[in-house]
């Protein structure tokens, strides 16, 4: 998308934000928001603070949103959804390795950091996958504070 065309769809945005004067001066309510409006202004604002739709709406939240589950985008989850998607993350790489290595499918090597990660065990691996979700966590969250995305109750 050119500059030109994200100018004028934010330009439309912020336009559909303000409803203006009612006849009798005062000013209209918002009407009700739905998932795929509040969706289309988060990534706006995202793209606006120079977050890319892949860093902002990953290739897999897309492919659930078009499924019609709602998902909301990275930067506008709550902090437990964030930690609890980052535990998930790191149970399925690290536990996926562990579980691939310990089934007897395939042989642990001897040195390296594939027989470390089976004698952690799972629950390093658990530990792991709770730091990662930490993490996760810490980075989409200041990432959103610096950007100064709005929550996404307010868009």
């Amino acid at each position: 998308m050119t500059n030109p065309d994200f100018q004028a769809r934010l330009a439309r945005l912020q336009h559909s934000r303000d409803p203006g004067p009612t006849p009798s001066g005062q000013r209209k309510s918002n009407p009700p928001r739905t998932y795929r409006d509040r969706l289309d202004r988060a990534l706006a604002s995202a793209a606006a603070a120079g977050i890319s739709r892949d860093a902002g709406f990953p290739p897999a939240m897309r492919a659930l949103s078009a499924l019609g589950i709602p998902v909301r985008p990275l930067h506008f989850k709550s902090i437990p959804s964030l930690f609890l998607s980052g535990v998930a993350l790191g149970l399925a790489i690290f536990g996926g390795t562990l579980w691939l290595f310990t089934s007897g499918l395939i042989d642990p090597p001897a040195r390296g950091p594939i027989a470390g990660l089976v004698g952690l065990g799972w629950p390093g691996v658990f530990v792991t996958s709770l730091c990662i979700g930490a993490a996760f966590t810490i980075a989409i969250r200041l990432q959103a504070a610096r950007a100064r995305l709005p929550h996404w109750q307010d868009l």
